[in-house]
């Protein structure tokens, strides 16, 4: 028997039968003495009438023997009693092969003894033992349908996760799992769910990312293609081809390296070294990087760092990369004439621009990967689609967050991250 219900139907009923036939045994060894003591009382009340002097016939000289089927009355003198009689109270004795209760009573210089055979005792208990026997296959019976009804209890909840676990594994949404049963079963059922809409959460997500992927690389591609092909059919000058293969390259370029950073980042194939570094280091050689980039846009590159000091706990390579992201797309976003600031605090690097702005229906979703470059669709400059996504993994990474505020004004992005003092405090 290899099913969970099955073994615990057996295991429930074997416990519940082995506890019934103790008590059962038990209960027979008690009712037992029970009927003897019983029988022993009935036979001193009777002893006690039949001794009186004026009910009994005298012994005689070897005494007086009164016999029916199961009772024997004998009349002793008290020598001849005591030679007799193991006790002279109450007791056993075994007559001809016959076994017999007895119960004694003095009456004067005679013994009164009253015997009753065994046999006749345990005929007048038979009634009830059938009726205790009957009592005990009731027992056995209601055992076996509680133990079924039990093991059917336990086992339904975890046979619903199996089944669930099954479909789930073929793909299959499993539906929720219902909620009832001891807290364990609840506990289980409710895990299962909160895995399941987990795991088809990222499957949607991996289908959708997977997608997005092979939109983003076939665009490119495919400008590649048409590019190529109109020059070597010289239709095209061979400069202007050139310049477009190169920037299509360039940003297959860039969202190749983006998709090997995210997977790095989600298999964490990577190394965080958490060291105390200066944030307003950080900005002012992002700001230094990025100067060029700004004068060819027409946007001013301003670095704000109102602390003297703003430490954080982070490793400086991955927060270089993070913050050169945002700054990538600030300077995208923000239109000639407009200013992109770095401000520092200590455990927080900002990074403010005077662009369109997000909406708030985008604002929780402006992590998402392609998100943004799907909402736009070349209708705003958005990079690949993924810099913020690797911005957030980055900053998770180092045990910090991003967080993003937006008006008509612009978007602020900010970078929080442990502080040294705050770590030392904790440790």
């Amino acid at each position: 028997m290899t099913s969970l219900q099955g073994r615990l139907r057996v295991a429930i009923g074997a416990a519940v039968l082995a506890a019934l036939s103790l008590s059962l045994l038990v209960g027979a060894y008690l009712v037992r003495r029970s009927l003897e003591h019983a029988a022993f009382n009935g036979l001193r009340r009777q002893v006690a009438l039949l001794a009186r002097e004026d009910v009994h016939p005298p012994a005689g000289s070897f005494g007086r023997f009164l016999e029916t089927q199961d009772e024997r009355l004998s009349i002793l003198p008290a020598k001849q009693a005591r030679l007799l009689l193991p006790e002279l109270a109450t007791g056993r004795i075994t007559i001809n092969g016959r076994r017999y209760l007895y119960a004694t009573k003095p009456s004067g210089s005679d013994v009164v003894v009253l015997l009753r055979t065994a046999s006749s005792v345990q005929a007048e208990s038979e009634p009830f033992w059938i009726a205790f026997l009957a009592a005990g296959a009731l027992g056995c019976v209601v055992a076996a349908a509680l133990a079924a009804v039990l093991a059917r209890s336990i086992a339904r909840p975890v046979q619903l996760v199996a089944g669930a676990s099954s479909r789930l594994a073929r793909g299959d949404d499993p539906g929720e799992l219902p909620l009832h049963g001891s807290r364990e079963l609840r506990d289980l059922a409710a895990s299962f769910n909160a895995m399941s809409s987990e795991l088809l959460r990222a499957r949607s997500a991996e289908r959708s990312f997977l997608l997005s992927v092979s939109h983003e690389l076939k665009t490119p591609l495919t400008a590649i293609r048409a590019y190529s092909e109109a020059l070597d059919d010289g239709v095209l000058a061979p400069t202007a081809a050139a310049r477009v293969v190169h920037t299509e390259a360039a940003r297959l370029e860039r969202l190749i390296l983006d998709l090997i950073n995210l997977a790095r980042l989600d298999q964490r194939r990577f190394d965080i070294h958490p060291e105390p570094i200066g944030l307003e280091e950080v900005a002012a050689e992002v700001a230094q990087r990025h100067a060029a980039r700004a004068r060819d846009l027409g946007v001013r590159l301003d670095v704000d760092s109102s602390e003297d000091s703003s430490p954080a706990l982070a490793d400086r390579d991955r927060v270089l990369q993070a913050v050169s992201n945002l700054v990538e797309n600030a300077l995208r976003c923000t239109p000639p004439g407009g200013t992109v600031t770095l401000a520092t605090r200590p455990g927080q690097l900002s990074v403010r621009d005077t662009g369109p702005g997000l909406t708030p229906e985008e604002l929780p979703r402006a992590f998402d990967r392609f998100f943004l470059y799907r909402r736009y669709d070349g209708r705003r400059a958005v990079g690949t689609g993924l810099g913020l996504a690797i911005v957030r993994e980055l900053a998770v990474a180092m045990g910090g967050d991003v967080h993003v505020a937006s008006s008509t004004r612009g978007t602020e992005f900010t970078i929080r991250l442990p502080q040294p003092d705050v770590l030392h405090a904790l440790t």
